[in-house]
C-alpha cells in the first residue's frame, strides 16, 4: 500500500500522518515542483515534477505510480487537481485510486462564482455575489449589495489578491489591481480563463468563522464532519484552532458533501451570523485546518486507507475530541 502525496509543498505533518496510517505497511512518496521542501524531506522518497499544465506533468506523476506501484494518489493542491481527473482512467489502469473528485465538482469549488451558483442552487446560504465590476455597480445601484465588498480572483486560493473596498472609487482600484496583479504571476494560466470574468465582488460579511472537514467516502458517501472555530489566520491559512461540539454546523456541512459528492476530504470555511451558517467556500483536498482535526484524534489518512482497500473504518477515526485547541508553530529544519 504505497501512497503518492502530489504537490506536497512544506506539508511534513501529511507525510506524517499517512506514515503512521500505513505502520511500516508501504511507503510514502511525495512529488513536489521544488525540490528543497519540509515535505519532500520527510518523505520515504521524494521526486521533483513539472508544475501543473506543464508538459509531463501527468506523465511523470504516472511514472512514478507505475515503478512504486502506488494504490493511493491524493493531490494536495487545488489548480493541479483538475489535470488529475482528467486522467484518472489512466491511474485507475495501473491500480492506482486517485483521491479527486469529478471535474463538475472540482469545477463547483476551485470557481468561486460557481461556488455561489451551487449554494443558491441547492438552498445553501452563501454571500451575495457579483461577477465583475459591472455587475457589481448594478447590484449596487439596485441595492442588492452595499458596501463594503470583498473583491477576490474568481479561481484564486490562500486569499491571493484579495482586498476590500469602502466606495466606488476603491472597489474600481481594487478591481484594476487585482487584474494587473494576476497578469503578472506565473500562474495566471491557473488563475484566469481566458474570454471569462475573472474576479468576483462579495458582500462583507461578519460573524464568527469555523472550519469544517467534510469527509466523504471514495464513492462520495457522507461519512463525517469536523467543526472548527477558527482563532487566527495567517497567508488565508487557519493558524490557530479549537475543535467544537456544534450540531447546526455538522449538520451544514453533512448537507453541503451530499449535495456536492465530492471524494475524501473537503476543506470547508463558514461564516456563522445571527441568521446562521454562510458557505464562503469549499476546498477539495486536505486543507489548511484539517491538522486540528487529526490532532483532536481523527485520521482520515487511516480511513482512506481502509476504504481502498475495500474495509471500513473504525468508528475512531471519524471523530474528534471536542474542546482541543491547536496552534501551528514554526521550527527549523537542517538538511
Amino acid at each position: 500500500m504505497n501512497i503518492l502525496l502530489s504537490s506536497v509543498g512544506r506539508r511534513s505533518y501529511l507525510v506524517r500522518y499517512f506514515q503512521k496510517a500505513l505502520a511500516g505497511r508501504g511507503l510514502v512518496i511525495a512529488s513536489n515542483s521544488e525540490a528543497n521542501t519540509a515535505g519532500m524531506l520527510a518523505a520515504d522518497h521524494s521526486f521533483t515534477v513539472p508544475q501543473a499544465g506543464e508538459n509531463g506533468f501527468i506523465e511523470r506523476l504516472l511514472e512514478i505510480c507505475q515503478e512504486f506501484k502506488v494504490r493511493i494518489l491524493c493531490s494536495l493542491h487545488d489548480w493541479e487537481a483538475p489535470f488529475i481527473a482528467r486522467a484518472s482512467d489512466e491511474f485507475h489502469r495501473l491500480g492506482v485510486i486517485p483521491v479527486v473528485s469529478s471535474l463538475p465538482v472540482l469545477d463547483t469549488c476551485l470557481d468561486k462564482y460557481s461556488t455561489f451558483e451551487f449554494g443558491v442552487h441547492e438552498g445553501i446560504r452563501v454571500p451575495r455575489t457579483a461577477l465583475g465590476l459591472a455587475e457589481a455597480l448594478k447590484q449596487l445601484e439596485d441595492a442588492r449589495l452595499s458596501y463594503p465588498l470583498i473583491i477576490k480572483p474568481r479561481r484564486g486560493q490562500g486569499s491571493i489578491c484579495l482586498e476590500t473596498a469602502y466606495n466606488e472609487d476603491e472597489l474600481r482600484a481594487a478591481c484594476l489591481l487585482i487584474q494587473r496583479k494576476i497578469s503578472r504571476m506565473e500562474s495566471n494560466r491557473l488563475l484566469a480563463k481566458s474570454g471569462e470574468e475573472n474576479l468576483i465582488i462579495q458582500e462583507y460579511i461578519t460573524g464568527t468563522e469555523y472550519g469544517l472537514d467534510v469527509i466523504n467516502d471514495l464513492n462520495g458517501r457522507f461519512a463525517a464532519c469536523f467543526v472548527k472555530r477558527k482563532l487566527a489566520m495567517r497567508a488565508g491559512e487557519t493558524d490557530a484552532a479549537v475543535t467544537v461540539d456544534h450540531p447546526e454546523l455538522e449538520s451544514f456541512g453533512k448537507m453541503v458533501g451530499e449535495k456536492l459528492g465530492h471524494i475524501g476530504l473537503l476543506d470547508v470555511d463558514v461564516m456563522m451570523d445571527h441568521q446562521g451558517p454562510l458557505l464562503l467556500e469549499a476546498n477539495p483536498r486536505f486543507g489548511g485546518h484539517y491538522p486540528f482535526s487529526h490532532e483532536a484524534g481523527a485520521d482520515i489518512p487511516a480511513a482512506l486507507i481502509a476504504w481502498a482497500q475495500g474495509r471500513k473504518p473504525n468508528p475512531e477515526w471519524l471523530r474528534v475530541n471536542h474542546c482541543v485547541l491547536g496552534m501551528k508553530d514554526i521550527a527549523i529544519l537542517r538538511v
